[in-house]
């Protein structure tokens, strides 16, 4: 990615940002202004009536007021939705805009990596999101509509989303690197009960820039401090978040979820350890200040210990239902698939390789060893219900309908790789939230962005 000066972004914009600016009107009853041909230009031009403006200009894209308000109005949906209440309309644009900005540029950046995110793993996304909240695909469109958000907006920005996940996983999350000394040391320590307890927290970011000055910095710091001052004396801190948080849970009403204490990082663990529901903490990290709240705690399950564990090793064969390929011939073509394994036609392998729509198929189907707790709820029940070298009946998961093999089962014991494997994870986990937002606050500094005031009627 070639990474222009601002000056020189912006002479080369000028013909993009003056293309969006000629479709930002249009006339209205042009059979009217045929007729009357005698009227003089000025009069025409009263004809005219803005139908969009632009809010921002990201590199050479834009960001329209439409898009802007549509996204303001599914945000403030999804906040009453949590009971959280709204900030002023001001914040509330800015927060969004500066949120859409980022999607903007990270997208770009995306395309021109040659990242792409294909209609199967968008509606592979869609189908978990409605399943998640008990509906049908048909039903969640349904609801959308009913809220003034088009099906079509929808699907952009849940594609946006996985555009940005997989830029970030290549971009911040495979650049993280885990000595197995870290892991043999965190083994040892996570046995802690603060550590194994859960932490329900929410936090209010205010990110430093890169290139950071000292009247930066003080101005960051009395933000923060202002910020502190109204959550302990009172204000929503949901509502605080939605306002001011640079996080990117801050329209969640900063809601970071449960984690236990050794998943969260070090320094955001000891600001939290012994506190109780409703203690609010500040800390400082290398490029933020940080709000917390715990919002509730709870003890753990349990943690290491030398446990036998099953193993199960199997293989699949998936299809997702499109518009092309509606869910009764998905089922019809697995059926068939399923006849010709049990007559011996074909072997397993190869017909994953030909059919099956999970990346797993180059494998022939191959998921490997899974232990409880890894694959979904749905998948685990149709996989426990096989004897070893059974072939299921096509069944249905979040991810589309399966053929499952079931091609061995053992059972292992101690400190396996199954444990090393979540202690990396953990870790992993650790270091990521710091480095995601570094990483988000460098994509944003490079970038050209012009933000336009609104105007004084918004």
């Amino acid at each position: 990615m070639i990474i222009m000066n601002k000056e020189m972004m912006k002479t080369r914009i000028l013909t993009t940002v003056a293309l969006a600016c000629v479709v930002t009107f249009s006339s209205y009853n042009t059979e009217a202004m045929a007729q009357k041909t005698n009227i003089s230009q000025t009069e025409q031009q009263k004809t005219l009536i803005p139908l969009d403006r632009i809010a921002a200009v990201v590199n050479n894209d834009v960001i329209t007021e439409i898009e802007l308000r549509q996204r303001i109005h599914q945000t403030a949906i999804n906040l009453r939705r949590q009971n959280i209440a709204l900030p002023p309309i001001a914040n509330l644009r800015q927060q969004i805009l500066e949120r859409m900005i980022l999607e903007r540029i990270i997208t770009q950046r995306a395309k021109e990596t040659g990242l792409r995110i294909d209609d199967q793993m968008l509606n592979s996304a869609i189908e978990q999101i409605a399943y998640k909240n008990n509906l049908t695909v048909p039903q969640l469109q349904q609801h959308l509509e009913k809220d003034g958000i088009s099906f079509r907006s929808f699907q952009n920005e849940i594609r946006n989303e996985l555009m940005t996940q997989r830029l970030r996983e290549r971009d911040v999350d495979d650049a993280i690197k885990i000595p197995e000394s870290e892991i043999d040391q965190y083994i040892k320590e996570q046995m802690g009960p603060d550590k194994l307890r859960n932490y329900h927290l929410a936090r209010i970011v205010v990110a430093l820039p890169e290139r950071i000055t000292q009247d930066k910095l003080m101005l960051a710091q009395q933000k923060a401090n202002d910020i502190l001052s109204q959550a302990r004396s009172g204000a929503d801190f949901g509502q605080l978040a939605a306002k001011y948080s640079q996080g990117p849970e801050a329209m969640n009403g900063g809601s970071m979820g449960w984690k236990t204490g050794n998943r969260l990082p070090i320094i955001l663990f000891e600001s939290v350890k012994g506190k109780t529901k409703g203690d609010i903490v500040a800390l400082r990290t290398p490029n933020s200040f940080q709000i917390i709240k715990v919002l509730d705690t709870k003890e753990s399950a349990g943690g290491i210990s030398d446990v036998k564990v099953q193993q199960t090793h199997v293989r699949h064969i998936m299809l997702r239902p499109t518009d092309i390929t509606p869910e009764k011939v998905v089922i019809s073509r697995l059926k068939e698939i399923k006849e010709k394994l049990d007559r011996g036609d074909s072997d397993f392998a190869t017909l994953a390789r030909l059919y099956s729509a999970d990346p797993s198929g180059t494998r022939g189907g191959d998921l490997g060893w899974l232990y409880p707790g890894e694959s979904h709820p749905d998948m685990e029940k149709h996989i426990a219900s096989l004897k070893k070298g059974d072939i299921s009946e096509p069944v249905k998961t979040p991810y589309g309908w399966h053929i499952f093999q079931v091609l061995d089962r053992r059972i292992q014991s101690g400190i396996n790789d199954r444990i090393r494997m979540q202690a990396r994870e953990a870790l992993r986990e650790q270091k990521l939230q710091d480095a995601a937002i570094d990483w988000e606050r460098k994509l944003r500094e490079e970038a050209y962005v012009d933000i336009r005031n609104p105007l004084s009627e918004d």
